[in-house]
């Protein structure tokens, strides 16, 4: 079975971009740090917002040699590609099933709708925080309402002063 592991850059008062969306706090490293596990994954997840930000900020997709679903209410793109995927009906079920049929990590994408959903079904295996030392005021928030989980620190190491902290799904409920 796949794992499902996220991977995400927070400040310090909880934020994961700026209002307008912008993640130009992240430091150079840390956004590489993240990027060597969106590249070595066989299979990503986004979020919407996550997908158009990055679409529309970058020129296009730049992962297309990976197989990516984008969990969305519709599809957002009227552009056939052999690498992209709408999930509009039942995306908790298909991601399940895509973990099942996989034995390599699957790594989301995205903001924090998506991976408070995905945590509130219990279908995020591994969470990996880069707490930066910076505080927005406001911004975009990492986290929703949840469901309450327990989680085990596994790792924990510094990257260009930023704390790197990664979870384990302890699949016990609090």
């Amino acid at each position: 079975m796949g794992v499902l592991k996220a991977q995400v850059a927070v400040s310090l008062d909880g934020f994961i971009a700026r209002k307008d969306g912008e993640i130009d706090w992240i430091t150079k490293e840390v956004k590489e740090s993240i990027n060597k596990v969106y590249s070595s994954a066989e299979m990503l997840i986004s979020g919407t917002n996550t997908y158009n930000f990055i679409f529309e900020r970058w020129g296009g997709w730049p992962y297309k040699s990976k197989k990516t679903f984008v969990v969305a209410n519709t599809p957002i793109n009227t552009i056939k590609e052999e690498y992209l995927s709408f999930i509009t009906d039942n995306p908790f079920d298909v991601i399940q099933g895509l973990k099942k049929e996989t034995e390599s990590d699957l790594v989301v994408i995205g903001g924090g709708k998506l991976i408070t959903s995905l945590i509130n079904t219990e279908l995020l295996d591994e969470l990996t925080i880069y707490t930066i030392p910076i505080m927005l005021g406001e911004g975009v928030s990492f986290i929703g309402k949840t469901i309450g989980s327990t989680w085990e620190t596994v790792d924990s190491a510094m990257v260009d002063g930023a704390i790197r902290t990664s979870y384990q799904f302890a699949d016990v409920a609090c």
